[in-house]
């Protein structure tokens, strides 16, 4: 992939991105379901494109994009009944399965290299799920099941990103750590508003950290073009413990 078209993309995203907002600032229908789902729409394109030599792997993070479109999608009439939001909330939890299948089928699994602190990240993430379910439980009424699975998978497709650690090459490692955290960001705005108290400019930050969320990941998914040799015995001496 190219610097120049990485950087044309950029642009084009940044400017779908803008209009998305306007759209959600202005409250018109119209323009949300015409607009938002272009978000995954362009990326979808661009992944498409862009991951010809990629693998069969890719098509999982294909899969994921397209189950993000369809809850985009089912979220915009989340207001006209429950079940639209069930079903956002369900699209969305498989295509967090399906980046976690990714994560799992393009990574170099026999690699040795370890994350120091690894079980403390992990727990923190753990926490934070912890501490966001418990916060949201007394207003979640019927669905406190669904959200309680939605957040494990959540909370899961984070640690499996991490767990990519010396198994991929490190931009590829990083920008899906930093994808995947700020999915979480934006799954947990979203729901605060939601069940727990209104945010400022809710749609704002939801959109923006979303949309982010979804380019780095994509990003991650093109960058992945090296995997971490493990069969070097000079790279086993170098292991972190």
């Amino acid at each position: 992939m190219s610097s120049s078209r990485k950087k044309i993309f950029a642009s084009i995203f940044i400017l779908i991105v803008a209009f998305v907002l306007f759209a959600s600032s202005s409250h018109s229908f119209l323009l949300e379901i015409v607009f938002k789902p272009l978000i995954v729409v362009s990326l979808l394109v661009y992944l498409f494109v862009e991951s010809g030599h990629k693998g069969k792997a890719v098509y999982y993070a294909i899969s994921g994009l397209l189950l993000s479109l369809l809850g985009d999608v089912l979220l915009i009439f989340q207001e006209q009944h429950t079940l639209f939001f069930i079903g956002g909330l369900v699209s969305f939890l498989l295509a967090h399965v399906s980046y976690v299948l990714y994560y799992l089928r393009s990574s170099d699994l026999t690699a040795v290299k370890k994350l120091k602190n690894k079980i403390l990240y992990i727990l923190l993430m753990v926490i934070y799920g912890i501490v966001m379910y418990s916060m949201l439980y007394n207003n979640l009424g019927e669905l406190a099941a669904p959200v309680f699975v939605y957040t494990s998978i959540l909370i899961s497709m984070n640690i499996f990103a991490l767990n990519r650690y010396g198994k991929v090459n490190e931009n590829s490692f990083n920008l899906i750590l930093v994808g995947a955290i700020i999915f979480a960001v934006s799954d947990s705005l979203l729901a605060f508003n939601k069940f727990f108290l209104p945010i400022p400019l809710a749609g704002i930050w939801i959109l923006s950290t979303y949309a982010t969320a979804q380019y780095f990941i994509v990003q991650g998914i093109l960058a992945n073009n090296t995997s971490i040799p493990s069969s070097s015995f000079e790279k086993k001496l170098k292991i972190e413990v």
